[in-house]
């Protein structure tokens, strides 16, 4: 039986999130379909994840989304919402916190959204990353999603008409009101997570929680689940690494495994990440037989999206493609390679950077479910999909996630 309920706004998110429950053997279902049916949620299931795509919808579609999702854990008695949020908060924070309160009947919601594990603290109720205010950070320049505030109660004020208040570390929870409201909570240290966790379960009737992975990983202790014995990864003759994500922090990393990490790599040009028909030419189909040939000779590639010059944007402009379908374009490109390289049942592993990326090489295959494993660094996930009867391990990244040598560490660890 269910009894958490947690809704994410990406993919990445879900699973790196996730994954932070069946990592200690609690049996986990990540979906990326929002209309579930009853024979889609294992009996033995008590933490559902579902991953509604969000984050670039409209604070509208946003807000009904987490709605409908709070309406259906209601009816199925469901006792915990956690509701996945970004730890650079990207996406329509106000409005899907005030979905959550409007749909509830506890009045109260508890955001503690900092990852001090990873360097991203809240401090005076302020977000910084990696000791910058979030919205000077890499983040603040997000291609899709920049982050223009770093204090909390002016995000979430944005999309949201829920009064928030803020408390500091060391500080008491504050007596609840009659009202709807967000509260707040600092984190600078990992400890701060426990401290704050221990007087909440102490002192309150929690429902509604709100935060990312670091939260997630401290709250399994808090709730009494049933355990198994917990998965872990398999080591892989082949490592792929598909990097949709064009985020400076992961272009780093691209450039790390190809300079120093022994790393094949190759760059998508403007016609075939845009080109959604591209890989139906004889050229299309020839480029994905020399990525093939690539992947069993060099053992490590990697395949990235980041624009060189102007290229892209001529692209754009001769064929009227909005920067909001570019995204998608991109995933699609990746989805449609990876398919190809699975298809060929290569004892391969599959790293995937960025949510929409992931999402793309699920939707060319026409899945919706994901089995979470294991983490295999912080933040990292490690999944198995079932499709075309093989059980396919896929790693996934956040864009922002990881260090300098990531790809490296990964590869260490997968390859035989």
């Amino acid at each position: 039986m269910v009894k958490l309920l947690m809704i994410a706004d990406d993919f990445t998110g879900a699973l790196d999130t996730g994954v932070q429950f069946a990592k200690k053997g609690i049996c986990t279902q990540i979906f990326t379909k929002q209309k579930l049916e009853k024979d889609d949620i294992k009996e033995e299931t008590e933490v559902l994840v579902v991953d509604t795509e969000s984050r670039s919808m409209s604070k509208e579609d946003a807000y009904n989304a987490v709605y409908q999702l709070c309406i259906w854990a209601a009816e199925h008695e469901v006792e915990y919402i956690f509701k996945k949020t970004d730890s650079a908060l990207r996406g329509n924070i106000g409005a899907e916190l005030q979905a959550i309160l409007d749909s509830e009947k506890d009045k109260r919601l508890y955001f503690l959204p900092g990852y001090p594990q990873i360097d991203r603290i809240t401090k005076n109720g302020i977000h910084y990353i990696s000791g910058e205010l979030l919205e000077k950070s890499v983040f603040g320049r997000d291609p899709f999603e920049p982050v223009t505030k770093s204090y909390l109660p002016d995000i979430i004020g944005e999309q949201s008409s829920v009064p928030t208040i803020c408390v500091r570390c060391g500080e008491n929870i504050p007596s609840r009101k009659e009202e709807k409201e967000i509260v707040v909570c600092d984190l600078v240290e990992t400890e701060d997570i426990d401290l704050r966790l221990d007087e909440l379960f102490r002192k309150e009737n929690i429902n509604l929680l709100a935060g990312c992975a670091a939260l997630a990983d401290r709250l399994v202790e808090r709730i009494p689940f049933q355990r198994q014995t917990p998965g872990t990864y398999r080591k892989t003759e082949y490592f792929y690494v598909a990097c949709g994500s064009l985020n400076r922090i992961t272009e780093q990393q691209v450039v790390y495994a190809k300079e120093k990490a022994g790393f094949a790599g190759r760059h998508l040009t403007a016609c075939q990440k845009l080109n959604p028909f591209y890989y139906d030419t004889p050229e299309g189909k020839q480029f994905l037989e020399e990525i093939l040939q690539l992947c069993q000779k060099k053992k490590k590639v990697v395949l990235d999206t980041f624009d060189e010059n102007e290229e892209k944007e001529i692209y754009m402009r001769e064929h009227k493609i909005s920067p909001e379908e570019v995204r998608y374009l991109i995933a699609n490109a990746h989805g449609r390679i990876v398919r190809e390289i699975v298809s060929r049942r290569m004892d391969v592993t599959i790293l995937m950077t960025g949510g929409d990326t992931l999402m793309g090489y699920m939707k060319n295959i026409g899945c919706s479910q994901l089995e979470p494993v294991c983490e295999i660094e912080p933040g990292i996930a490690v999944s198995v999909l079932e499709w075309n009867g093989c059980r396919q391990q896929v790693i996934s990244k956040s864009g922002g996630f990881g260090t300098e040598d990531i790809m490296e560490k990964i590869a260490i660890k997968i390859l035989k």
